[in-house]
């Protein structure tokens, strides 16, 4: 049992140190950047929340600059040609990235709370404008709340029912991170390794022999742990960058801990009683 522990807890390892090398994104924030006037006509414009970084992309035909913070051209597209940055320092300063007739930057005007960015469409001046709003920070005790009540919980329920939920409510966290806007091949890694963890032990858990059940119970406990607390961003942050409302991300996270760490000492009490 000791040895099946030690294997648990190195397999889990694995994923973290992993992460350390993939940008696996952004998974709450505390500003709401919304945008208030947009560009009429051929130009799609819009921001990212996990950064406010600004995104464009003109249809062809269409000539579009968009000026910097000095009131020099930043970007320029030409009639049919691609997108191209200017040499200016404002384009040195916002990371800007072209591709084709699209380009991404960081502007820092979108910090703040009203703002505006000047452009130009086929000769003719416009803004994009919006409003970045800072979030009030969400409430920490209900989740706190959980976490007790599993506490209690593991005085009653089996080990083996622990460390499903922990692992159902994770891998519903993890799936929703997969299916946000803002996921990135990273993001869509950890996800597809934690769903793997999961079903992994649910299949020894349900079709193994007896003596591999209580491993299981224990497998699926450390990886809702270790998924919920990956996120514990959400408990922190606002705005939960996921296409599930914040409070179910929230009670997932909390479910995958509580259960998770109730899971993992019940197991380990289970096992010094089959021992004793």
């Amino acid at each position: 049992m000791a040895k099946i522990c030690a294997v648990l807890a190195v397999a889990l390892l694995f994923p973290s140190a992993a992460a350390a090398h993939l940008r696996t994104g952004t998974v709450a924030v505390d500003y709401r950047t919304r945008i208030v006037r947009r560009p009429a006509g051929p130009v799609s414009a819009g921001v990212y929340q996990s950064d406010r970084a600004i995104h464009v992309s003109v249809r062809p035909g269409h000539r579009l600059v968009v000026y910097g913070y000095l009131g020099e051209p930043l970007l320029r597209v030409g009639d049919g040609g691609p997108a191209t940055a200017v040499r200016s320092p404002t384009a040195q300063a916002t990371r800007l990235v072209v591709h084709d007739r699209s380009a991404v930057w960081h502007d820092v005007r979108t910090s703040r709370s009203r703002w505006s960015i000047p452009m130009s469409i086929d000769g003719l001046r416009t803004v994009l404008a919006g409003t970045t709003t800072k979030l009030a920070h969400p409430a920490l005790w209900p989740w706190l709340l959980i976490l007790a009540l599993m506490g209690v919980a593991s005085l009653r329920i089996r080990p083996s029912a622990l460390g499903v939920a922990s692992a159902v409510a994770a891998g519903v966290v993890a799936v929703g991170f997969m299916l946000s806007a803002y996921a990135d091949p990273g993001t869509w890694i950890a996800g597809v390794d934690e769903i793997f963890f999961i079903v992994a032990g649910v299949g020894v858990l349900r079709w193994g022999p007896p003596a591999a059940r209580l491993p299981s119970a224990l497998w699926l406990a450390l990886v809702g742990l270790a998924v919920g607390l990956s996120k514990g961003q959400v408990f922190l942050h606002a705005l939960v960058l996921s296409p599930l409302p914040g409070t179910v991300v929230r009670l997932g996270a909390s479910i995958a801990i509580g259960a998770g760490l109730a899971g993992t000492v019940a197991g380990c009490l289970a096992y010094i009683r089959s021992e004793a």
